[in-house]
């Protein structure tokens, strides 16, 4: 019969695999969620970039944003509505926080 120090050691060494397991779960579950939050915007983002190359400051951008959704242009505004929802840090790239914050209530 095996003795209870080694009993515990088998305990042990048991439970510390599902423990590293489970901490392996968790840890690569919120990397995949960022990395699929990423992908999500890219596209999105392209699309917005794209149609706002001619634009130079803020208030232009804003303001073509809001003919888009004015006239229903649907490439453009689902593109503004999934970056607001998913990933509104890769507005950075074009506009300042405050116009970010402006045409994510647009979409509203």
């Amino acid at each position: 019969m095996l003795s209870k120090k080694l009993v515990y050691l088998f305990a042990v060494i048991s439970l510390s695999g599902w423990l590293v397991s489970s901490l392996l779960i968790v840890l690569d579950n919120r990397n995949e969620k960022q990395y699929i939050n990423e992908k999500i915007t890219e596209n999105a983002f392209n699309i917005v970039h794209q149609a706002l190359q001619d634009k130079k400051n803020d208030a232009e951008i804003v303001a073509q944003m809001q003919e888009w959704f004015e006239k229903g242009w649907t490439a453009q505004t689902g593109s503004i509505t999934t970056i607001c929802d998913n990933n509104r840090r890769k507005l950075n790239q074009i506009l300042s926080s405050d116009s970010i914050a402006i045409v994510c209530r647009l979409r509203i």
